[in-house]
């Protein structure tokens, strides 16, 4: 699927297919499109009837085994999921868990795939997605192949931050930039697309609307998780991290309704508001919210702000290892109330 924010950058790669490189990097922020670009991108180029500027025909024989997933001369490499590890009971091992790294066993996998002949005598795609989850090893072995490239093969990297892709993997790729949707572009999709508090989400997801409609799903939450905030001082951080603590257990099907992740982004743009209401008396994130914003940043200081939002990209970096949630969110939670106090 092609949104309308990236008709001109789809154009622009049509024009060129007769002579694209053997690797292209599409690189921008989180919930820009990327992956459902790049995903069109590779069908169409596997497809034996459109021409042109046409998206794939979704007819012919490549279209059905795309979409069906089965495409012999296609490659989707992720994050995998880990193996199950036994639980002590034979007959309940726990769940399996998705990895955040992609291995180098499933680069090396590439060489049976890349050593025959294409099935249609056509296009040979391998999408890599997210790039940045290649640790240096697996980055190395990806770069063998990048310099050695076979006919007819197209790599599609994926990366959300170029800046923690290797050197030598940038330059032997062409990279395309997503931009930031225009906002009445990013507005129009979403209201088209059922989205309520549209632009309330919009800026709450930095004008970037897929991240925006999967935030619909929070809106709840989401206005509980400002309520709580409102509330800290009065009920404590111990009160408060029970009751987001049960948001990370709330599904049937035993998945977090909100990670520990996603609370901590989360509290980082409500940080970072607080502290441009400090400073020239705007915000980013916020903009349905002033009165609160100002309201919380009343009584804070920069130096304290800016220690709480430092420490909560440090939180960040942690927020995926498997910590007491209980006391993570206590300990986040503490560390925010000391900065809002802070001036006192």
């Amino acid at each position: 699927m092609i949104y309308s924010w990236q008709i001109e950058l789809w154009k622009r790669l049509t024009n060129q297919f007769d002579r694209l490189p053997h690797a292209i990097l599409l690189s921008g922020l989180a919930g820009c499109g990327k992956r459902d670009f790049a995903r069109t991108l590779a069908k169409r180029l596997l497809c034996e009837s459109a021409s042109g500027e046409a998206e794939a025909c979704g007819a012919c024989l490549s279209c059905n085994w795309f979409s069906s997933g089965n495409h012999p001369d296609f490659r989707l490499i992720e994050p995998a999921v880990n193996d199950t590890e036994e639980s002590g009971n034979e007959s309940s091992p726990e769940k399996k868990k998705k990895s955040e790294q992609i291995r180098i066993d499933q680069i090396r996998a590439l060489d049976g795939f890349l050593s025959v002949s294409t099935h249609r005598h056509g296009a040979r795609i391998i999408v890599i997605q997210p790039a940045e989850a290649m640790n240096q090893a697996t980055a190395n072995a990806l770069l063998k192949v990048l310099e050695e490239p076979t006919d007819s093969t197209l790599f599609i990297l994926i990366t959300n931050n170029k800046k923690r892709l290797l050197p030598t993997i940038l330059s032997r790729c062409q990279t395309i930039n997503f931009p930031k949707p225009a906002p009445e572009l990013a507005m129009a999709w979403l209201r088209d697309s059922g989205i309520s508090h549209a632009k309330e989400l919009l800026f709450h997801a930095g004008g970037m609307p897929l991240a925006a409609a999967d935030e619909s799903l929070d809106w709840d939450r989401l206005n509980a998780f400002f309520r709580d905030l409102n509330e800290l001082e009065v009920a404590g951080p111990v009160a408060i991290a029970g009751r987001w603590e049960a948001w990370l257990k709330e599904n049937k099907d035993g998945t977090a309704a909100v990670d520990k992740r996603t609370l901590v982004i989360w509290l980082q743009k409500w940080v970072f508001d607080l502290l441009l209401m400090k400073l020239c008396g705007l915000t980013v994130y916020h903009t349905d919210r002033p009165q609160a914003v100002r309201a919380a940043a009343q009584h804070a200081t920069l130096s304290g702000l800016f220690s709480c939002y430092n420490e909560l990209l440090r939180i960040k970096a942690v927020a995926q290892h498997p910590l007491n949630p209980r006391l993570f969110l206590e300990d986040m939670l503490s560390r925010y109330a000391r900065a809002v106090a802070s001036g006192r």
